[in-house]
């Protein structure tokens, strides 16, 4: 079986270079003006001391803060911006959402976006403590609850100023490969969104469960990916879990299970309209926008998002530009990271190289 990877898909320096050669980056970054594209900026986990000073810059500057119905009439060409404006993002709802950023946009009186991920979204007794509040954790996202609860959520809903839209149901990692790397045992530690998911969909996702220990890793790929899912048959996961020493030759003595290409659509649409039904369900918001994890929209996924019925979606692609501009496709608008905020036309301006040499 052959395995295709969207060059998109593999965030190496060979790729960051060559977005810059192949001119992706918008001309703003390079001292040039904003011209006809709407700048759109993205954040995951932040602190006070790296979120404050860009929303210090965007109000110094000027700029006024859309939300995600703003950008879809502007990439639709329904509503021309006239006026300096940015799209502020931020993905995987992380606490730091609840407990930094939200206080610093109600501080600066800004609009953001924030794409949340129902399945991992946890059920807590009642909010955390904010920035400037007794008790407040200045390393939340580090914590056993690293994203925002559903109270949380709830009350940014009722607030309004933070558009909470959809990030998939579970932005999952899947087993992509029969390739065995190693097993995952109790002090295995990866990123958070970095865990793969091997358990049924709808159950809850944690990093290290009963479930995930001593079992086989693989190489994984976004669920949104085409990547068929494949699995460990469970009686020799059962094996291993009995004797982890013998992990490599159990694991070469039996195939994989490998899902139908019909399992793969009904997982990937699965995870677009669980996600737009339970933040409905539970926040009472109106779901018409979509990131897809990492970027990564394949063929399937790109097929359904419509039908699923989402208005415009965040994906990287193949040879896109870094920039959202007007008539374009509104399921693949591209994203900058929060950092470049400081190389919008603006004082005291810092430019691209400068940026990424800190």
């Amino acid at each position: 079986m052959r395995y295709e990877h969207a060059f998109y898909e593999h965030d190496t320096p060979w790729r960051r270079a060559g977005d810059v050669v192949s001119g992706r980056y918008p001309a703003f970054l390079f001292g040039a003006r904003v011209g006809r594209c709407l700048p759109v900026f993205v954040f995951t986990e932040v602190t006070l001391p790296s979120l404050e000073p860009l929303l210090v810059y965007v109000l110094e500057n000027g700029y006024r803060t859309l939300t995600t119905e703003e950008l879809g009439a502007f990439v639709a060409g329904t509503h021309p911006i006239r006026e300096p404006s940015v799209v502020l993002c931020f993905d995987n709802a992380w606490a730091s959402l609840w407990t930094v950023a939200a206080p610093l946009l109600r501080r600066y009186d800004m609009r953001a976006v924030a794409h949340v991920i129902p399945g991992r979204t946890p059920e807590l007794k009642a909010p955390r403590p904010a920035w400037g509040q007794p008790g407040h954790d200045p390393d939340v996202d580090r914590t056993e609850n690293p994203f925002c609860s559903w109270a949380e959520l709830k009350a940014l809903a009722d607030e309004g100023r933070v558009d909470l839209q959809s990030n998939s149901w579970s932005h999952a990692r899947i087993f992509s490969r029969d390739k065995f790397l190693r097993l995952i045992e109790p002090e295995t530690r990866l990123p958070w969104l970095s865990w793969p998911v091997v358990s049924d969909p709808g159950e809850p996702l944690n990093r290290l469960s009963s479930s995930n220990v001593f079992h086989p890793l693989l190489p994984t790929r976004s669920r949104l990916s085409d990547a068929l899912k494949h699995d460990v048959d469970p009686s020799v996961v059962r094996r291993i879990h009995d004797d982890p020493d013998a992990a490599p030759y159990l694991f070469r003595q039996h195939l994989l299970q490998v899902e139908t290409k019909q399992e793969r659509e009904d997982a990937v649409r699965y995870e677009l309209e669980r996600s737009r039904e339970e933040l409905a369900s539970r926040l009472g918001v109106r779901v018409r926008h979509l990131s897809f994890p990492w970027g990564v929209c394949g063929k399937v996924a790109g097929s359904l998002v419509r039908e699923c019925g989402y208005e415009t979606a965040f994906a990287d692609r193949d040879g896109g530009r870094k920039a959202c501009a007007g008539g374009g496709d509104p399921y693949r608008i591209s994203r900058l990271p929060g950092r470049y905020i400081r190389a919008l036309p603006g004082r005291p301006r810092k430019l691209f190289w400068r940026i990424r040499a800190e």
